[in-house]
């Protein structure tokens, strides 16, 4: 994806609260602003290396815009991911990825370290967990206010699932898993989360 101009900076900026809670995605593009999904995307690109797996994939775009790997989600948005029944429970070998990724997913996987031990499983020794994450008070007033969530669509939210983690929850969950910490950083005007993970050799 390209870089954002300064223009687009500025005039993303003048509908931020179009952008962030107001409007869904789909009518941003009509205004010239940048999606969501958009800003994720070119958060998470950057370090995606080799094979990805792409879990709740949605419509599948991280994967076609990579071009090498699969995405797996328990919903059937479009797009050509796999459908299954459980993030935990996937059907691929030990060590069959590069890189494994959760976009603003971990909060609705109910059997969060389930999902993540399974990522390990299937990700190389050395490999990469990427994963981006809003804080639970700022993603609380989102789900209760965007009227447009997809949450919304398949029913609600369900048992398990929350508005979203605190980053010290994000990094021991993942460590648990067998994951190192590599990068942290902020992006969207500091309100999500980056997190780069290193498979730890032997914790598989």
């Amino acid at each position: 994806m390209k870089r954002k101009s300064i223009a687009q900076s500025a005039w993303d900026a003048v509908g931020i609260p179009f952008r962030l809670a107001l409007f869904p995605q789909t009518w941003l593009p009509h205004f010239g602003w940048t999606t969501l999904e958009d800003e994720r995307i070119a958060a998470v690109l950057p370090h995606v290396r080799g094979r990805l797996l792409d879990v709740g994939a949605g419509t599948n775009r991280l994967v076609r815009l990579h071009g090498d790997g699969v995405g797996v989600d328990v919903h059937d948005w479009g797009g050509g991911a796999l459908v299954v029944e459980d993030s935990a429970h996937l059907p691929f070998p030990d060590a069959s990825f590069d890189t494994v990724t959760f976009v603003a997913c971990l909060n609705h996987i109910p059997n969060r370290s389930e999902a993540l031990a399974e990522a390990r499983r299937v990700v190389r020794d050395g490999g990469t967990l990427i994963a981006t994450m809003i804080d639970p008070v700022l993603g609380g007033i989102g789900h209760a206010i965007w009227w447009y969530g997809e949450d919304r669509h398949r029913g609600g939210m369900k048992p398990g699932e929350v508005g979203g983690l605190w980053p010290r929850d994000v990094i021991a969950l993942c460590t648990a898993a067998g994951f190192t910490l590599r990068q942290h950083t902020r992006f969207v005007y500091g309100m999500n989360n980056l997190f780069v993970f290193e498979a730890v050799r032997g914790t598989r």
